[in-house]
């Protein structure tokens, strides 16, 4: 976390706001994941992880923090696909704002209370394709 080295300066400074970044990754397991409106060939997805690349955008005054958001820079998601009677299938799929999917499909949420700042659930709607443009993305930060 950003430490006030020197408050006189920084209280003195012309601009009101002052913000800072910080980039993190987090893990997510099966019962944080919902992956829904799939494809037929995607009917029965068995286990699913994905690993979060997202960025938070604290920004402070003299009188405490000022806002915090979200951005989420980077999904990976695995998962099996049981395709009986053949092998179980393993899938990947890169989801990357801006590359396989556009801007406005990947969406960073604050919950109502904010605390804890990671990720506590995410939601994939495929819109029944398995092209990554098509999907609509939610990463929900926080608790009810």
């Amino acid at each position: 976390m950003a430490q006030i080295y020197d408050y006189s300066a920084f209280s003195n400074q012309k601009k009101v706001v002052n913000s800072n970044q910080y980039t993190f990754g987090m893990k997510m397991e099966s019962m944080d994941i919902d992956i829904h409106n799939r494809p037929d060939e995607y009917a029965d997805i068995t286990d699913r992880s994905a690993f979060i690349d997202y960025s938070v955008n604290i920004s402070v005054n003299k009188a405490g923090i000022e806002s915090i958001t979200f951005v989420v820079n980077s999904i990976e998601v695995q998962f099996e696909v049981d395709d009986y009677p053949n092998e179980t299938l393993e899938k990947d799929m890169d989801i990357i704002p801006g590359k396989t999917l556009d801007y406005n499909n990947v969406m960073a949420i604050s919950k109502e209370n904010i605390i804890p700042t990671y990720p506590t659930s995410l939601e994939i709607d495929m819109n029944k394709s398995s092209d990554t443009r098509e999907f609509i993305v939610k990463v929900y930060f926080g608790k009810d």
